[in-house]
């Protein structure tokens, strides 16, 4: 009987092209739409049958990250403000003309703040998968649908392509430059480039989510149960409090954070329960930013009636908590309106290991089956949810942390707090440090401001050891903690486009792009719109 490493597969050549993109998410939508547009001819290599990756299929669709969102004290001018969006514009080029093109094609809601659509508010996946099929049209890149990259060839440390399996079997793709934007570093950890995962003292990671829209809600009916519910007395929410923290905090405190010396801080408010008398303007004018009441009160009770199960990967014994319904951003819009009689929600996080299929499958279950508990909770529970159902789930896992490559620079969280520079800026980012808890426990994460956007260096993109491989999006070199800023999809988009333009350019010159001339890639850049540097920046910073 042969035994499993008996059998030998060979898989034929099928393409070779200049630049091959793994991944067709934030990242990788905008490698492959920056490489073409720099001239190289681009392969776009995606698992599922659409782009967009989490922005589409993984139901995170409330676009975060385009201006600098520190919420409290001074704009980075030093002038006092009241709006977040007051500050300045910090990621354009390509990446915005996909939001402008989004809104124009009603796939967003215009709520008029500056005129522009760089907003934090949902978007319709929908309407971006089109989107995104007919930008890499005109941009003439090809696009490969359900398929999966699986390993890199790799010969004397140099990607030569990556080998691939679809409906069409498995194939080998060759390559100048391959740019890695699959969210896991996956074809990097296949060529054997170093790479780090989770937090350094245990491996835990941020938990990954399962996302839900709900729809049959009697929206007037929830209202009016949430206006009219008895209010509570100072003990009572006391004792609320406590029975939250040992239930669904496992003994810690709301809103409490670790700060960068190791003391314990708080969150900032960054915004403000919607008053009643609001309510009805706000509902009319399709204003996303809605904030209510939660159901913790409720939810606490379906707890403690043996209804749920222990959360998933927790540190410790404890559950999960409620359903997000009408919290800001997590309205679906459809054609451009808010549809207020649905609510995205469903499983927040649960804790797994990210790169193992294994655990990621009983993951699934598990989360599947919470969002059943969550709507049967939602049922019996809340007046206005009587006959409600699932319309759809994410059909992608939501991931928010895996694999992050060892590069030439690992940006850390001083960079971000600080706002440092950097001569090899590819991109600004002005995103908070959001570390989520990685154990469920409250108070076992961190949410720092940057004083003033920082740059990511371009070394970032470059993992040790390999040649001619480029990694965008999620993995990118970056500390645990300053992965809370640059996990997000705008700075994901950001290196993609940055990576995109560096490979094309690489390929086209017969340079590794570890060797590439930044200001080459600086230049093409700029010409495509990017923002590299503030009204009060020169080029050529100290390095770190």
């Amino acid at each position: 009987m042969k035994t499993a490493n008996s059998y030998g597969f060979e898989f034929p050549v099928t393409k070779k092209k200049e630049v091959v993109v793994v991944g067709g998410g934030p990242g990788g939508f905008m490698a492959a739409l920056s490489a073409s547009r720099n001239g190289a001819d681009t392969l776009l290599i995606e698992r599922d049958n659409y782009l967009g990756g989490m922005m589409t299929g993984g139901f995170v669709t409330s676009i975060w990250g385009f201006r600098q969102t520190k919420d409290s004290g001074e704009n980075i001018s030093g002038v006092p403000r009241t709006s977040r969006w007051e500050n300045p514009l910090l990621i354009k080029g390509i990446s915005l003309e996909v939001l402008i093109r989004l809104q124009q094609e009603g796939g967003r809601v215009d709520r008029g703040h500056l005129g522009d659509p760089a907003e934090i508010e949902p978007i319709d996946p929908e309407v971006m998968k089109k989107v995104l099929d007919e930008m890499m049209e005109e941009a003439g890149v090809e696009v490969l649908f359900n398929s999966f990259a699986f390993n890199a060839v790799v010969e004397d440390n140099v990607v030569k392509g990556v080998a691939i399996a679809n409906k069409s079997g498995g194939q080998v793709i060759l390559a100048d430059v391959v740019v890695d934007a699959s969210g896991d570093a996956d074809i990097a950890a296949a060529a054997l480039a170093p790479f780090e995962l989770g937090r350094k003292q245990d491996g835990r990671l941020h938990g990954g989510s399962f996302h839900m829209d709900i729809g049959g809600i009697d929206v007037n009916k929830y209202i009016a149960y949430l206006k009219n519910r008895p209010k509570k007395t100072g003990k009572e929410r006391q004792k609320l409090e406590e029975e939250a923290s040992r239930l669904l905090g496992g003994g810690g405190t709301r809103g409490s954070i670790v700060t960068l010396d190791g003391q314990r801080g708080q969150v900032g408010g960054v915004g403000r329960p919607t008053p009643w008398d609001e309510l009805d303007q706000v509902m009319k004018e399709g204003k996303v930013a809605l904030s209510l009441p939660g159901l913790e009160d409720e939810w606490l009770e379906f707890v403690k009636s043996g209804a749920v199960p222990p959360w998933l990967g927790a540190a410790k014994l404890m559950y999960i908590r409620p359903p997000a319904v009408y919290s800001s951003a997590l309205f679906p819009v459809r054609h451009g309106k808010v549809r207020y009689d649905e609510t995205r929600t469903g499983v927040f996080e649960a804790y797994f290991d990210q790169t193992n299929q294994e655990e990621i499958s009983i993951a699934i279950r598990w989360m599947r089956k919470m969002n059943g508990i969550y709507l049967r909770f939602l049922r019996e529970r809340v007046p206005g949810f009587e006959d409600a159902y699932i319309i759809q789930t994410s059909p992608t896992v939501g991931t928010r942390e895996s694999r992050r490559i060892i590069g030439e620079y690992t940006l850390t969280e001083q960079d971000c707090v600080e706002g440092r520079r950097f001569p090899d800026v590819i991109a600004k980012c002005g995103t908070p440090c959001n570390v989520h808890s990685v154990t469920g426990v409250w108070g076992d994460g961190y949410f720092l401001e940057p004083e003033r956007p920082f740059d990511i260096p371009y070394r970032c993109l470059v993992p040790k050891k390999i040649e001619n491989l480029l990694v965008a999006g999620r993995p990118i070199s970056v500390t645990h903690i300053a992965h809370g800023a640059t996990r997000t999809e705008p700075p994901c988009m950001e290196t993609g486009e940055a990576a995109g333009a560096a490979a094309a350019i690489s390929a086209k010159l017969g340079v590794a792009p570890r060797n590439l001339d930044i200001k080459l890639l600086q230049k093409a850049l700029l010409d495509q719109g990017v923002l590299l540097y503030l009204a009060d920046e020169t080029p050529g910073a100290i390095a770190a």
